[in-house]
């Protein structure tokens, strides 16, 4: 007989796991409009109540693959993202412009700081699609889909968080399809890798990484992934 799935949270959706060199869960997840976190120390069979990571007055929203992201270092520090917006006026808007916000905590979940905005321009993130990895070290990895200086189309931006602040946003891509996310992992050594999906007028939109071996400060020039063409066009 199949054992019945423990419960994280009712009413929840877009969750989010990692798990800590212990071995214990972290999931992070929309609920009743706020980005929550839940734990588990026993392999997933029991899970503690929710916290708010990042109170979004109610107002989050997730759907293809726009939910928020959750890391942790090797001190057992979380850090929470997710696309999420604050102003008021824009709320009222029927399809609200995010932006790429982060909060971290330093407790085990049991509080998070107040959010920041990891975005330099305002708007620019409204596509609302991000990864994240977080460093054993604890320096926080950002990536996501972006429009500023673009009349259509979108480019892909990169920030590296650490002390409590963003690093400057640099461009890493241009020309990405609009509707797909981009992926990130952090090795060892807490060197970025991205990798994201052509928006170009190619016939097969290929898959694109480009990696860094300084911790993010620079990298190298993208190269394609695969070499076959996919037929594949959006």
């Amino acid at each position: 007989m199949v054992p019945t799935p423990p419960t994280i949270a009712t009413d929840a959706i877009q969750p989010h796991l990692v798990a800590d060199k212990s071995g214990a869960f972290y999931c992070v997840f929309l609920r009743k409009g706020n980005v929550e976190v839940s734990i588990s120390s026993d392999d997933g069979k029991t899970w503690s109540p929710p916290v708010v990571a990042i109170d979004a007055k109610g107002k989050a929203k997730g759907g293809m693959q726009r939910g928020p992201r959750i890391g942790i270092d090797d001190q057992k520090n979380v850090v929470v993202s997710a696309p999420l917006c604050f102003d008021e006026k824009e709320l009222k808007e029927v399809y609200p412009k995010p932006d790429l916000w982060l909060a971290r905590s330093t407790n085990g979940a049991k509080t998070f700081t107040l959010p920041v905005q990891i975005n330099e321009k305002t708007g620019a993130a409204a596509e609302g699609l991000h990864a994240m990895a977080v460093a054993p070290s604890g320096e926080v990895h950002l990536a996501w889909l972006d429009h500023r200086d673009r009349k259509e189309g979108q480019d892909l931006f990169y920030a590296r968080w650490s002390e409590g602040k963003p690093a400057k946003n640099v461009r890493v891509g241009m020309t990405l399809c609009p509707c797909c996310a981009p992926g990130l992992a952090v090795d060892g050594a807490g060197n970025p890798v991205l990798a994201w999906r052509d928006g170009g007028p190619t016939e097969s939109r290929p898959v694109w990484i480009a990696s860094s071996k300084d911790g993010g400060k620079s990298f190298r020039a993208p190269a394609r992934a695969h070499q076959g063409e996919t037929k594949v066009p959006g």
